[in-house]
């Protein structure tokens, strides 16, 4: 019980905690706002909305890579209570994000014009204008993020997240009725403003010492930053290929409605990857703190311990995800939102997949170990897909974006990160990892082929009950190291 108290009490706890109260305040208003909203908006109205909403995430990649490097940078001068460097860090960073930011605003406004294809919809070039101010200020907001999330203490990054969005929600349900899709857009870069000021007011009071000056600008410092963020922001930009372009693709090959049936479709599973990422995300500051300390092999516990719960729970839940999702969309907003089985199937597994590389990302970019060959991979995975939907997207079967991606994570993400944390573990002199391949394909292949040879999910009685009982036989095993984990990871 003292562990358990103690946990709940630290940062870590503080900050999990904080993060599951937002995503499931965020989640459930947003069941509830969706089909409020299709009440006033049309579907083709909504899905330009959707497509606005994920470029919002197309600019991530202009940052420069900046804020990724922030938040492991940070951590690291925190941890060494080096506050001059810090604050000519911090400076530095800014300068370069407010210009950027202002060359946000025209890109997103031609990006999202262009990739709307023929629409009659009215006012649509003032909607877009809005969200690429909204980008804008998105871009220098995330700088603030990442700092607060450096200091080991997300719960506050959260709780400002929190009264934002609550009153996001209810700015939504007292004017859209009214201002139907422009009044969501006007809303979002209020939203974004407020956030903008209440993260920097933030920062400010975590870390006195600095003080906000162009004076403090080093161009030293940002040859030093943009040297490893120019590969975190091709690795960004390798994430849009991956995630983010499908509502482009649909939005140009298919329609605007086919982009809202996409975004209702997936909604289950991304709640699903949400979950898994804001666990496994809260990590990243203590693993910052551990690599600092050279606790490997702590590093290496972290890492195996994330890789078998994953296998474990997470292909329990995503199969589960994929049971119920066409039930799940039929009573939220009704059956022709819903894609088909199998595009369910493809995404799903991709799903699983993208947490299963996240733990060992975590590691390696605390690390900032050969960053390169991360944003690298990242890349080739990225061009892969893209190679694929170029070559098949004639056939007009969208179910070939899922499948794209599942391919794609397999060969450079997978087996690329299986490789690489065998080097990182090696050159610490730790003993090696063992290796996760043989059953991460199995579970890809044996479901794959059961169903496509037409035994539906019968499969599925077999597969959660087994793996339920190998995780806690496990657990039960190791006990004793999931608590000496947990000790290592509660350090100040």
């Amino acid at each position: 019980m003292k562990k358990i108290s103690a946990i709940s009490k630290s940062d870590l706890g503080k900050s999990i905690f904080s993060s599951f109260t937002l995503f499931f305040l965020n989640n459930l208003v947003a069941l509830f706002l969706t089909p409020y909203i299709l009440k006033y908006v049309s579907k083709e109205e909504y899905g330009l909305y959707i497509l606005c909403i994920d470029f919002l995430a197309w600019m991530s990649f202009l940052d420069l890579g900046i804020n990724k490097v922030i938040e492991t940078k940070a951590a690291h001068l925190i941890t060494q209570e080096n506050y001059t460097e810090l604050n000519k860090t911090l400076n530095t960073a800014l300068g370069v994000q407010v210009l950027v930011s202002i060359l946000i605003i025209p890109l997103y406004f031609l990006l999202v014009y262009l990739g709307i294809g023929k629409s009659n919809l009215e006012n649509i070039q003032l909607i877009i204008s809005f969200f690429a101010l909204s980008a804008a200020l998105t871009n220098v907001k995330n700088l603030f993020s990442s700092t607060i999330v450096a200091s080991r203490k997300i719960h506050l990054d959260n709780r400002i997240q929190i009264f934002i969005n609550v009153l996001q929600y209810a700015l939504v349900i007292t004017l859209v009725p009214f201002t139907n899709l422009i009044g969501l857009a006007v809303i979002n870069v209020i939203i974004v403003a407020l956030m903008v000021i209440r993260s920097s007011w933030r920062v400010k009071t975590l870390f006195p010492e600095i003080q906000w000056n162009l004076k403090h600008f080093d161009i030293q410092t940002i040859k030093g930053i943009l040297k490893d963020g120019f590969f975190f922001s091709l690795s960004s930009l390798a994430t849009l290929f991956l995630m983010k372009i499908d509502t482009y693709i649909i939005g140009n090959e298919f329609n605007l409605e086919k982009v809202a049936s996409y975004y209702i479709s997936i909604k289950l599973f991304m709640l699903s990857l949400k979950v898994g990422e804001m666990v496994i995300n809260n990590f990243r500051p203590h693993i910052s703190r551990m690599y600092i300390q050279k606790d490997f092999k702590n590093l290496q516990s972290f890492y195996e311990k994330c890789m078998i719960t994953i296998i474990c729970v997470g292909t329990i839940g995503v199969t589960i995800v994929m049971n119920i999702n066409p039930y799940f969309v039929q009573l939220w907003v009704g059956k022709s939102f819903y894609l088909n089985d199998f595009f369910n199937l493809f995404f799903g597994y991709y799903m699983l997949f993208s947490l299963l590389t996240l733990p060992a990302r975590i590691v390696l970019v605390s690390s900032l170990y050969k960053i390169h060959l991360l944003s690298f991979s990242r890349i080739f995975e990225g061009v892969f897909r893209v190679v694929i939907i170029i070559i098949f997207i004639r056939y007009k079967q969208i179910e070939l974006l899922p499948l794209s991606s599942l391919l794609a994570i397999y060969l450079f993400g997978l087996l690329f990160f299986h490789f690489m944390m065998q080097l990182y573990f090696k050159k610490h002199g730790v003993t090696q990892s063992q290796g996760f391949i043989l059953p991460i394909t199995l579970i890809l292949f044996i479901p794959l082929l059961i169903v496509f040879s037409g035994v539906s999910n019968s499969w599925t009685y077999i597969l959660i009950p087994l793996l339920g009982t190998f995780f806690l036989i496990y657990l039960r095993k190791n006990k004793t190291e999931f608590l000496s984990l947990a000790t290592a990871l509660l350090k100040k």
